[in-house]
């Protein structure tokens, strides 16, 4: 799946100012119902999932949180990329031990077969420190679109060359 059609600039929220998890999830799910992407059930479906499987991450440049809701939950596929000008407090995916994000993803999926791939793409862009250091220094709304569209879009086209060299490989051999 080319994940990059999931990014859409008025889903970037980089001026956020919460105090805490649940009015940030309040604010982002209001803006997300307003904009056609979620269900009214959405917010409830995210803070239970939260509750019971904690997704934030601890990454040596940034401390992130990846929050979604099951796909019923969701209208079309999104990402909303957010900033909060204070840290939120959340706790580790796998650890529950908490920990201070500033950077969240949200992720409306519809077709939870594609959950895997779109965290692996997270795990490894959040690891690669060019990435991460561009995107701490990106305030600006229509930059922060295009630095995930490009990143994304290559992402998808490294993975389609891959996939496209091994069925080759595979064909060549029989």
């Amino acid at each position: 799946m080319d994940y990059s059609t999931m990014i859409h600039k008025q889903l970037i929220f980089l001026n956020e100012n919460q105090p805490d998890r649940q009015h940030l999830f309040r604010a982002v799910a209001e803006k997300l119902q307003a904009a056609g992407y979620v269900k009214k059930t959405y917010e409830a479906a995210l803070n239970r999932r939260e509750d019971e499987f904690p997704t934030g991450i601890v990454f040596p440049e940034i401390s992130v949180m990846l929050p979604h809701a099951d796909p019923e939950h969701v209208i079309k596929p999104f990402m909303a990329i957010v900033k909060n000008a204070q840290p939120v407090r959340v706790l580790q995916m796998g650890y529950n031990e908490p920990e201070d994000a500033t950077a969240m993803f949200f992720l409306g999926i519809t077709d939870s077969s594609q959950q895997v791939g779109l965290l692996q793409i997270f795990m490894d862009l959040l690891q690669n420190q060019d990435f991460v250091a561009k995107f701490k220094a990106t305030n600006d709304r229509d930059a922060m679109y295009q630095l995930f569209v490009d990143t994304f879009e290559a992402q998808t086209t490294g993975v389609l060359k891959i996939g496209r060299a091994v069925q080759q490989e595979c064909r060549d051999r029989s």
